[in-house]
């Protein structure tokens, strides 16, 4: 058996260890423990004591697998255990580099590899009430001090992040933060003409156009006091936006059809899953009103960049949805954690609500067939090509070329042709092409 090893941290002027974390059986309340992976490698099987404690996995061989560092890059081969090393949901067959984010079962335990060594600075609680703030990956815990850096500063905040990445859990985090008394109000800017989204946002009189029986107030001065969450800001039309510049700048709003500005207390919060600066790019987003908003960024990573993070999301998601303590069957997990969730946290938790609904109670959540409908509709594994990618056949011959053209390199492979890096791989397997042998050493 081998002894436990620490963490440790590279000496001056060398290169951090890539490192392997154990996710599943998710620890509890103790933070992620994490093994940087020497240079001579480690063994992994039943009764090893790898991390804190040895092994005891009925599942897992004695010697099972063998992850080493081989060319500067982690290694993985199966040693004949008997039960199959899975790499992202399928065998292992021949011995395999890793890449950032890969998942690795051994019998029920699961782990998640990352070439950077970290070291979480928390339990993977979250700051907050918040479930979708949950993790100890660097990047949420980024979010969270962010958050709390700019919470009291009355500074307007630019969040940005895929759809389902929670953005407006972001924003009424910042308006309880903030100490400001007022309401939080939020407005979805897409949808709206012109002139509603400004009826809308500024208020207008009695008699502005057809309709307006009565005066409304808008909600800028609705939310005086407090916070105004503009999401989707980058659909406000051009029209509209020099107007919103002004108010931002003079913090007065003159309703429709009125010549008298009306001064308001807000703190603005816009959101978009669209980057605003490519809009300014593109001639879609006025620049000066882009600056005014982005006097501070939150940027929300996806939940397939920090999917060491998804055991504690799990359980943080089923207490949110009344399910709390309700265990997850590694079959359900190992699919969880490979899948590469374009609905992000709001898709995890639509598909954790199936499990439940589906699983016997009191038994841990299954990989029954209604949560595998459930992932398959929220696959959307065909994203959207971007716009100068060639047309790809992803034949034989098509997926060597690229390996090729990309050294190997899965991930940017997958960026470039548009789907989930998970199934670029199923697809090379099938094709019976080894990425590892295309890389320059």
């Amino acid at each position: 058996m081998s002894p436990p090893v620490r963490a440790a941290v590279a000496p001056a002027g060398e290169a951090s260890p890539p490192v392997l974390l154990l996710v599943f059986p998710f620890p509890g309340t103790q933070a992620l423990q994490s093994r940087p992976i020497p240079r001579g490698g480690f063994l992994l099987g039943r009764g090893e004591a790898v991390f804190e404690q040895p092994f005891e996995d009925p599942a897992m061989a004695p010697r099972h697998a063998e992850v080493r560092i081989q060319g500067g890059r982690a290694v993985v081969s199966d040693l004949g255990s008997g039960s199959a090393t899975r790499l992202n949901g399928v065998a292992l067959g021949e011995s395999r580099v890793l890449e950032e984010g890969d998942v690795l079962r051994l019998g029920d335990t699961l782990f998640v590899y990352s070439a950077r060594t970290r070291v979480p600075e928390s339990a993977g609680k979250p700051a907050s009430d918040e479930p979708e703030l949950t993790g100890a990956t660097p990047s949420i815990e980024a979010v969270r001090r962010s958050v709390a850096a700019v919470a009291r500063h009355p500074r307007t905040v630019v969040v940005t992040g895929e759809t389902g990445t929670g953005k407006e859990i972001v924003a009424r985090l910042l308006h309880r933060s903030s100490g400001r008394s007022g309401p939080f109000v939020a407005v979805n800017c897409g949808g709206f003409t012109d002139g509603l989204l400004a009826s809308e946002l500024f208020g207008h009189v009695k008699g502005a156009f057809t309709g307006a029986v009565g005066e409304q107030q808008g909600l800028f001065r609705a939310a005086h006091g407090g916070t105004l969450f503009l999401d989707e800001a980058g659909d406000i039309p051009l029209a509209l936006q020099a107007t919103l510049l002004r108010v931002l700048e003079t913090w007065q709003v003159r309703p429709v059809g009125s010549t008298r500005d009306v001064p308001v207390d807000v703190r603005v919060v816009a959101a978009s899953n669209r980057e605003l600066i490519s809009l300014v790019r593109q001639g879609l987003f006025r620049p000066d009103l882009y600056a005014r908003l982005a006097q501070w960024i939150v940027l929300l990573p996806p939940l397939r960049d920090r999917r060491e993070d998804i055991p504690a999301l799990c359980r943080a998601l089923l207490a949110q949805i009344g399910a709390e303590g309700r265990s997850v069957a590694p079959d359900l997990e190992e699919a969880l954690l490979v899948h590469p969730w374009p609905l992000n946290i709001r898709g995890l938790s639509n598909v954790l609500t199936i499990a439940l609904i589906a699983s016997p109670p009191d038994l841990p959540l299954e990989y029954g067939p209604e949560v595998r409908t459930a992932l398959e509709d929220n696959q959307i594994d065909e994203m959207e090509l971007p716009p100068d990618a060639p047309p790809v056949t992803l034949d034989r011959a098509c997926l060597e070329g690229l390996l090729h053209q990309f050294g190997g390199r899965v991930a940017e492979m997958a960026r470039h042709v548009g789907v989930s890096r998970p199934k670029l791989y199923r697809m090379l397997w099938t094709a019976e092409l080894d990425p590892s042998k295309f890389r320059v050493r």
